[in-house]
């Protein structure tokens, strides 16, 4: 027999945990929600009926410069897959862990001319994923999130943009924000962001019901 007989091997192919196919499953959908909600944002950003539900401190995405855009898009994408992290593993994923994984925007990124120093704080049912400035004259960001304290009773909100629903039902409070000067934002928790100086940014803007 030849010694050039090539060898063969057997090879043990294992099919994905539930655990990994649920968070496929999950990062998929939310993927699916934040396209339409970017897309309802493009065909409704100019209905003055939207702009009038604003407070004084919330505006919507679509006024707000092209470099602020690009963030607020990032953010709920990174913001979604951080939840998809929470409903598999019960915990909010740290920066590292996001930013190894290249999830924007805590992952490097080349086309970014401002460096960002990003912090994950929690105090209590509020969590803060903070982004402070590496240089002066840049914007700090925050995503918000609030879950429902311990023995409260489930929220009964629909899911839009400030209600995010979790696959254990859990039923979160969120919302993003910027503030002018960042170089002035303290990296300590933030529960009241407008009276701190934020604000509140909305890709499509809240409905006149809730207010």
């Amino acid at each position: 027999m030849s010694g050039n007989t090539p060898q063969t091997r057997d090879v043990q192919i294992k099919p994905l945990s539930m655990r990994t196919e649920l968070g496929y499953v999950i990062r998929i959908a939310m993927e699916i929600v934040v396209c339409v909600v970017l897309y309802l944002s493009v065909v409704l950003g100019g209905n003055n009926t939207t702009r009038r539900n604003l407070l004084p401190f919330q505006t919507v995405i679509q006024d707000r410069p092209a470099v602020e855009q690009r963030m607020f898009r990032e953010l709920q994408e990174g913001l979604l897959e951080a939840e998809v992290r929470r409903s598999t593993g019960k915990a909010w994923p740290e920066v590292v862990a996001l930013a190894a994984d290249g999830i924007p925007p805590f992952g490097s990124d080349p086309i970014v001319k401002v460096g960002y120093k990003w912090l994950l704080v929690r105090t209590g049912v509020y969590i803060n994923y903070l982004g402070i400035p590496n240089q002066p004259g840049s914007p700090a960001w925050l995503v918000l999130i609030q879950e429902p304290g311990p023995g409260a009773p489930p929220d009964p909100a629909k899911e839009d943009e400030d209600h995010h629903r979790l696959l254990d039902g859990t039923t979160l409070h969120v919302s993003t924000w910027v503030h002018p000067d960042g170089m002035r934002v303290a990296s300590s928790p933030v529960r009241i962001p407008q009276a701190e100086g934020w604000t509140q940014l909305y890709a499509v803007g809240p409905s006149a019901i809730t207010r």
